[in-house]
């Protein structure tokens, strides 16, 4: 769940859920912990309102820092869906990977080089202000002063430390993309390249998982708990990625001409919400259905959930057009596209099925998730015996 706050360069920007937590959560480390340390004898207003702005800093830290890889990814040629900040930070998702070593490589770097950049700058802001609070001897002034200093003394050392994290060489962090690139370039293997920078992100996420584990019996229980749950996402970004490239080895070369279900059941966008029940849902037992026009062109998809989640009164009058999922929603691809690629929107987009349509927008065949991993279940069978 994520919620769109604008966008720039055409880039949509989303706030993920967790961010609330998240913010919360920084706010108060940063209020407690950091600033105490450094400013002692200020007061609990002074210290939350260091902590707030905190925060807010590096969120926009780390939005920059992502958006320095989609726009670099933008002048590569390549497409960037949209920029979502969640707990752990940030993620660009990017519509497609890039095979050149060096367009990887420079997407991927650019990334640590601006949290640096960023480093660099709120410290020489705080060396500037330090200098100025010194020589001002206005107390209401030199107080507004120690909270802005706090406040650059915290986001120079939070950027240095989100730039080098992003440099382990782990997926799906900065570093596992720039160990991957150097692979490549080493093996001429992308494939072959992205196995093994996988497996060495698994087996870094699971020496940062005992280092938190330690670090707790030591009595460090927050920080070992960071630690922990840091490695838990490596390592399930790093098992996730692999296991989709492995997927995606077994489908190479299939169209999606060659799997679609060309015999499908589509409704009108005039149909009635309860005759769709009645003579649709509750007949077939499916979850969802194409909406297309007289002309057979992709209208949308109405699924079960957008109906069942309301009141009958709600839907009494209602029809199909008034729930459905518009076609820009959905995913949308020709028949000439590769299972691969369709493999890849389903993970991305969390969706469940793909619309294929010719070159009139006309709905001509569907392929769901449980089609492409049956179709690669088979070609593991086949490759296991054949190999015996």
């Amino acid at each position: 769940m994520s919620l769109q706050i604008g966008t720039i360069k055409k880039i949509p920007i989303k706030l993920h859920f967790t961010l609330i937590i998240v913010f919360f959560l920084i706010s108060w480390t940063i209020a407690v912990g950091f600033m105490p340390r450094y400013y002692p004898n200020l007061t609990d207003t002074q210290y939350w309102i260091m902590g707030i702005i905190g925060a807010l800093v590096l969120f926009i830290s780390v939005l920059l820092h992502e958006l320095s890889h989609s726009l670099l990814s933008i002048r590569y040629g390549i497409r960037v869906n949209q920029i979502i900040l969640f707990i752990f930070g940030g993620v660009s998702d990017i519509k497609e990977e890039t095979k050149d070593f060096k367009k990887e490589f420079n997407i991927a770097v650019i990334g640590p080089l601006t949290s640096y950049a960023l480093s660099g700058l709120f410290w020489i802001l705080f060396i500037a202000i330090s200098y100025i609070d010194d020589a001002i001897e206005d107390n209401e002034v030199g107080g507004y002063l120690i909270l802005l200093e706090g406040v650059l003394l915290y986001s120079s050392i939070i950027n240095l430390i989100v730039g080098t994290f992003n440099l382990i060489p782990a997926f799906p962090l900065d570093g596992g993309r720039i160990l991957r690139a150097g692979l490549t370039k080493w093996t001429k293997d992308f494939d072959q390249a992205t196995r093994i920078a996988s497996k060495i992100g698994i087996g870094i996420s699971f020496g940062i998982i005992g280092l938190g584990f330690l670090v707790m019996l030591r009595g460090a229980f927050l920080g070992g708990f960071w630690l922990i749950i840091i490695g838990w996402f490596l390592n399930s970004g790093a098992q996730t990625y692999l296991q989709q490239n492995e997927l995606s080895n077994k489908l190479k070369g299939i169209k999606l001409k060659e799997i679609m279900n060309r015999n499908f059941i589509a409704v009108k966008l005039d149909l009635k919400i309860s005759d769709l029940i009645s003579n649709y849902f509750n007949v077939y037992w499916k979850s969802a259905f194409p909406v297309i026009n007289d002309d057979k062109q992709l209208l949308g998809m109405i699924t079960t959930e957008a109906v069942f989640k309301k009141d009958k009164i709600e839907i009494e009058n209602k029809k199909v057009q008034d729930l459905m999922i518009p076609s820009s929603e959905v995913i949308v691809m020709s028949e000439n596209k590769e299972v691969n690629d369709a493999l890849i929107q389903l993970f991305r987009k969390g969706m469940s099925r793909i619309f294929i349509v010719n070159n009139q927008s006309q709905l001509i065949g569907l392929i769901s998730k449980t089609d492409i991993l049956n179709l690669a279940q088979e070609r593991e069978e086949f490759l296991r015996t054949t190999k015996k």
